[in-house]
């Protein structure tokens, strides 16, 4: 698939079928990952823990429900997805550079998982709730000092990727 083509089918998946993604198509996401561009290359400050397993999925969605505005009812935060990874950082600075480090990795998750075929979804509001409950942030193991900052979701879209048409939703000032 061409760049081009991922950009205009890349959107938020919000319903996953269950089965798990290959191990392939997991180290095609963690190496484009890996290929981002961190500031001043400093590639130890960042970590990614990736949960595929069920029990710990299903207590990590129990904790992060949430319920959008003028809804009922709470939805599970990580869509069904069969795959999350959560991004971490250590020593946050006071610019928050951390953040678009990471932000920089997901995107181009985001971008692979769109040239498989995969869904995917940019995780960052429902990590509130989850930082207030160390017990279940302890199974997931995270390096000495590290806190989450965001994830992304991974899975097998129930309905296919469709291109979009390129629109102009971001307001330009032209100088």
């Amino acid at each position: 698939m061409e760049l081009s083509d991922a950009i205009l089918m890349r959107r938020t998946t919000r319903s996953y079928e269950p089965r798990q993604i290959s191990s392939e198509d997991l180290n095609t996401l963690l190496t484009a990952a890996h290929m981002a561009p961190i500031a001043g290359a400093n590639y130890k400050m960042t970590h990614m823990t990736v949960v595929q397993d069920v029990k710990l999925l299903n207590d990590l969605r129990q904790t992060c429900m949430m319920k959008l505005q003028g809804e009922e009812k709470y939805r599970d935060a990580f869509y069904g997805a069969p795959t999350v990874i959560f991004f971490s950082a250590h020593g946050i600075s006071k610019d928050c550079i951390e953040y678009s480090n990471i932000g920089c990795a997901i995107e181009n998750i985001l971008l692979a998982a769109t040239d498989l075929h995969l869904g995917s979804t940019y995780i960052w509001g429902c990590l509130r709730k989850l930082r207030k409950h160390p017990e279940l942030i302890a199974r997931l193991q995270l390096p000495e000092g590290y806190e989450i900052l965001s994830a992304v979701a991974v899975g097998y879209p129930t309905e296919p990727l469709i291109r979009r048409e390129p629109s102009e939703n971001i307001s330009v000032n032209r100088i």
